[in-house]
């Protein structure tokens, strides 16, 4: 009988030990079981953290890539703007250049005319009256013909008239008071000469050679006493 019961207090030990082993087993099992649960779950929640702040910083990024472009094309108008008040400036103060250009062209003009003028009215003036003036300067009597010029030598026409008084300048005579030996061409369409003298018998006679100039008339370029 003890021999028995000895035997069922020694198992029943056992199982007690036995049931303890296998309750720490599971407690250390749903300890490691939770520590994996709320460790997934705080992992998940740092994730879900950081996408937020990554994707603040790639806003943050875009925005100042956005700002950095703005500022650009500002600064590429700015740019364009200036080179266009530049090249205004510029085509402005050409325009002013070619003007003043022009005005001081057309001075030098009127004063060289003015000065011709002045130039040949001295020597009329100090021509004798009679008198042939061999040494010039002589200039184009003018013309009352238009279009292209075609020399004649038939009297009383314009270019005729015009040839006689180129001679007259020469002569410091009028037609009346010279004699016209003859009128003739001088080697080319647009040259002549005239053999004038003083009227009556025993004067010099002159050889004087005309040219042609368009819109100006005939103009003595040499004269020689025969």
């Amino acid at each position: 009988m003890r021999s028995r019961y000895g035997d069922r207090h020694s198992k029943r030990k056992q199982n007690i030990v036995l049931n303890s082993l296998i309750g720490i087993v599971l407690a250390v099992i749903l300890v490691l079981v939770a520590n994996i649960v709320f460790t997934g779950n705080d992992s998940q929640q740092t994730a879900s953290e950081e996408q937020p702040t990554a994707q603040t910083s790639s806003d943050e990024e875009s925005n100042k890539s956005s700002d950095d472009s703005i500022t650009s094309d500002e600064a590429d108008s700015k740019d364009s703007e200036s080179n266009d008040s530049d090249s205004d400036s510029n085509a402005d103060q050409d325009s002013s250049k070619d003007e003043s250009t022009d005005e001081e062209k057309e001075k030098e003009e009127n004063d060289k005319e003015k000065e011709d003028k002045e130039d040949q009215d001295k020597e009329e003036a100090d021509q004798e009256p009679g008198e042939p003036n061999l040494e010039g300067p002589w200039e184009p009597v003018g013309t009352v013909q238009s279009g292209p010029h075609k020399s004649s030598y038939t009297k009383g026409t314009d270019d005729w008239n015009e040839k006689i008084k180129a001679a007259e300048s020469v002569m410091g005579l009028s037609e009346d008071q010279m004699t016209i030996w003859r009128i003739g061409g001088n080697g080319g369409p647009q040259k002549s000469f005239a053999r004038v003298s003083k009227a009556g018998s025993g004067n010099q006679v002159y050889y004087i050679e005309l040219e042609w100039v368009d819109g100006e008339g005939w103009k003595p370029v040499s004269v020689k006493p025969e």
